[in-house]
């Protein structure tokens, strides 16, 4: 489950979620200023700054951070979880189809 490029994969226009989809996802719930306090206290669970979060491994800890969170922010944190291993999958298979 760890994407280490926002890479398209071919056939399926996917990319992997990462920090400004979590954000917005945050903020679709609980508006922008919730939305973003919630992603900052992650962040800062996870020891890393808002605004700088890398994809792979640095974004993962920020989703488990948030699924910490509980209550609609884990809801939020699960379906990044749901994403980023959906992404997983279709590149591995895609990967195995153009062997």
């Amino acid at each position: 489950m760890q994407p280490s490029t926002r890479t398209v994969i071919p056939g399926y226009s996917l990319r992997p979620p990462g920090e400004a989809d979590a954000r917005a996802a945050l903020q679709r719930v609980f508006g922008e200023e919730r939305g973003g306090e919630r992603w900052s206290q992650a962040c800062r669970a996870a020891g890393l700054t808002p605004g700088r979060v890398e994809d792979g491994e640095p974004f993962e800890r920020v989703v488990e951070a948030l699924s910490a969170q509980g209550g609609s922010t884990a809801v939020v944190a699960r379906s990044m979880e749901i994403r980023l291993r959906t992404y997983a999958r279709l590149a591995a298979h895609a990967a195995g189809a153009s062997r």
